[in-house]
């Protein structure tokens, strides 16, 4: 017969404390490692921030000079058709580097309110949808709105990332005749807001692509900067929030985005 194994000794209790005192001292160093890593990248962040709105508002100011001397050449050759031509490229083009510039000192600023409080998030898409009217008006856009819950967060931002995701319902849309739904549901901690439309869609695959700066769907066929959905993307993971896109790539796209109860 085996004898019996003798039992293991039992720990004291000051070994105990030592052992949790020492969890604790590892917790805190854990703690401020996390936090100084926090630091650093919220700096980082800031420098690159100050730049693109510092690089962008310098940048205006020689193309305004470029704008304004290309439009008093058009008028003063406006009999010359092929001065004319020259001018309106010069024009045009002006123009669309200085809504990319604007886009860009937006994108800088994106995410930078630290002011977030309990608000109905019907108040910032009125905003957006009075912002929009005219484009609403003129491409006949059939917009059914749901009740949307209340959330953490800051209003003028909020309204900011509606405008980009509707522009893009509107500015995206196919032969039929435009038709986007807004509707949110509620979680515990969370609500998610969802747009969906039944306009060109998106390829699955490029869906993620979506969110990155500068990324332009349909070939770059349509206008754009490509930092609408960049900008909306960078304001929600502010708010501690997920935004994403479906779509079947051949007809309509949903943008849903999360935000804090």
């Amino acid at each position: 017969m085996a004898a019996p194994s003798n039992p293991a000794p039992e720990r004291t209790i000051a070994e105990v404390l030592r052992e949790n005192q020492e969890l604790r001292r590892s917790l805190a160093r854990l703690t401020e490692r996390e936090a100084k890593a926090e630091r650093e990248n919220d700096s980082a962040s800031e420098q690159l921030r100050q730049f693109l709105y510092a690089a962008s508002h310098d940048l205006q100011e020689p193309l305004r000079a470029i704008l304004t001397y290309a439009e008093l050449l058009d008028r003063q050759f406006a009999t010359d058709d092929a001065a004319h031509e020259y001018s309106s490229f010069i024009i045009g083009g002006a123009h669309r580097m200085k809504d990319l510039l604007q886009h860009i000192v937006t994108y800088s600023r994106a995410g930078s309110a630290k002011q977030r409080t309990l608000i109905s998030l019907n108040v910032p898409l009125q905003r957006a949808l009075l912002k929009l009217t005219p484009d609403i008006q003129a491409s006949c856009a059939r917009i059914v709105r749901n009740p949307l819950p209340e959330a953490i967060a800051d209003e003028a931002e909020i309204a900011q990332v509606f405008e980009n995701v509707l522009a893009n319902s509107l500015k995206f849309r196919s032969a039929a005749e435009p038709e986007i739904v807004i509707s949110a549901e509620q979680g515990s901690d969370e609500c998610t807001v969802t747009v969906r439309d039944n306009g060109l869609g998106v390829e699955p695959r490029f869906c993620g692509h979506a969110l990155l700066p500068f990324k332009r769907l349909h070939n770059g066929q349509i206008p754009g900067s490509g930092l609408g959905l960049a900008i909306c993307e960078k304001i929600v993971r502010a708010h501690k929030g997920r935004i994403w896109l479906e779509s079947d790539g051949c007809q309509g796209t949903t943008v849903s985005f999360t935000l804090p109860l």
